[in-house]
């Protein structure tokens, strides 16, 4: 039996998108990827498009990376009553490692579809040319710049994190960002920065009574998962929370999986109030009661970025969620809900720090360090004055001196335009529009004023 669009309840943008990949198969494409940001529904969504898929007679595997995610896609499925006929649920590297377990599927769908490229996930692939593909992802990008076309041959792209914000769908949520230690030294590993580095600079006994310290201050008793460096750091940030009285747990890929289920269950259950990891639970980690990340691992990936800063976003009644950044990722990738151009074949464009205008994208209270996007000129936390910095002014005075030498470049070019010969130009700025408007070189005009002793007007 089909089950109705009213009996799961899809939201209006969901609905978008489901008619939007379809008519994407209808169109000729087979692998369309589908983009929507971290708490959309995603799995929702296409738990709705695989009943409909089996209701059909056709073989589905609806497969995840983590047990973590496992669980979370079976429960989804169990809470819709979608029977699991002919419906597989499963991790990837087993269903490419042992296909032959498995009727052979005729749609795959693929959660977290950012790893795509990676060898596992393409091995399956290849093994079943024929069958479609839908790949599920918030953050279609990867940390070499490598797009995803090479897999996937559309892009279907929903509502936006912001739009999310103002309709309810997700928290909304206020950013801190007080720095707890000079990383300017920090080391790099390949496209990231060291792990172990980074670990170096965090784990001191001054960073750790800063980051408790901040906690308390701006997310007190809150429902919290901490993001670090290193396993080690995750284990010592996690001791350093329970020494002041607060319930913290670490745990990692080399929990057992039991033990993680467990781990998670009582975070839920609010028997621990932080979560300590590394990015165990950056991706697809459906938490509501999470209120609070910490930010304690430095990154120059976009996509573990919004993955992170996204867990606390999860809507709960009067929620404001509190996302404390350390360790100045905002800089390097913007804010949860910035706009960013998603696309198949070129890399995500790397976040500007200043916008056109020679002024901050984001802006960082100096009395509260609520970070918020530029505009105000008080902070919207404090209300504390904020004052241009001094690369800002800087900025802004370079930009200003290149309109007014734009502004004579123009007014050259326009008194040269009826000018047949540079022995009518009457000084520097009127000779270089002249050599350009007539395809000489800029040293012919150098040397004709040199010899006549002219200076720039």
């Amino acid at each position: 039996m089909i089950i109705s669009l009213q009996e799961l309840k899809l939201r209006a943008y969901q609905a978008d998108v489901l008619q939007r990949t379809r008519k994407a198969f209808k169109s000729g494409f087979h692998r369309p990827l589908v983009v929507l940001p971290c708490g959309a529904g995603k799995t929702v969504l296409f738990a709705y498009m695989a009943s409909q898929s089996q209701a059909r007679g056709k073989t589905v595997w609806f497969l995840v990376h983590r047990c973590e995610l496992l669980d979370q896609t079976i429960a989804t499925f169990e809470r819709f009553g979608i029977p699991l006929r002919t419906i597989h649920i499963g991790m990837i590297a087993t269903y490419a490692n042992h296909p032959e377990r498995y009727p052979k599927p005729d749609f795959i769908i693929f959660d977290e579809a950012q790893h795509t490229a990676s060898a596992t996930w393409q091995k399956l692939i290849q093994r079943f040319p024929d069958a479609y593909v839908v790949g599920l992802t918030a953050t279609p990008c990867r940390l070499d710049g490598k797009p995803l076309g090479a897999t996937y041959d559309t892009m279907i792209v929903g509502i936006s994190t912001h739009e999310l914000i103002q309709q309810g769908y997700l928290s909304k949520y206020r950013y801190f960002a007080p720095s707890v230690a000079d990383l300017s030294g920090l080391k790099r590993k390949g496209s990231d920065f060291d792990p172990e580095s980074a670990s170096e600079l965090l784990m001191r006994r001054a960073v750790y009574g800063d980051v408790i310290e901040n906690y308390r201050k701006y997310a007190d008793g809150l429902q919290t998962i901490c993001y670090c460096s290193s396993i080690k750091h995750s284990i010592a940030m996690a001791d350093e929370f329970c020494k002041a009285g607060i319930n913290a747990v670490h745990f990692d890929g080399n929990t057992p999986a039991a033990e993680r289920r467990q781990i998670v269950q009582n975070f839920r259950d609010k028997k621990i109030q932080v979560l300590c990891n590394v990015d165990l639970i950056s991706e697809g980690f459906d938490v509501p009661d999470c209120w609070c990340c910490i930010l304690l691992r430095p990154t120059m990936s976009t996509a573990l970025h919004i993955q992170q800063a996204g867990r606390a976003l999860r809507p709960q009644p009067g929620k404001m969620a509190i996302i404390l950044d350390h360790v100045g990722n905002y800089t390097r990738h913007g804010l949860p809900d910035d706009p960013r151009e998603w696309s198949l074949n070129s890399k995500l464009p790397q976040h500007q720090e200043y916008k056109t205008d020679g002024t901050l994208a984001v802006k960082q209270c100096p009395e509260c360090f609520f970070t918020f996007p530029s505009g105000p000129d008080h902070c919207p936390n404090c209300g504390a004055e904020i004052k241009k910095t001094r690369q800002e002014i800087e900025n802004i005075k370079k930009i200003h001196m290149e309109e007014i030498k734009r502004h004579y470049r123009q007014k050259a070019a326009a008194a040269v335009r009826e000018k047949s010969d540079i022995s009518e130009c009457r000084n520097m700025s009127e000779v270089m529009a002249w050599c350009k408007q007539h395809n000489r070189k800029p040293g012919y005009g150098w040397y004709y004023c040199k010899a006549r002793g002219m200076t720039r007007a």
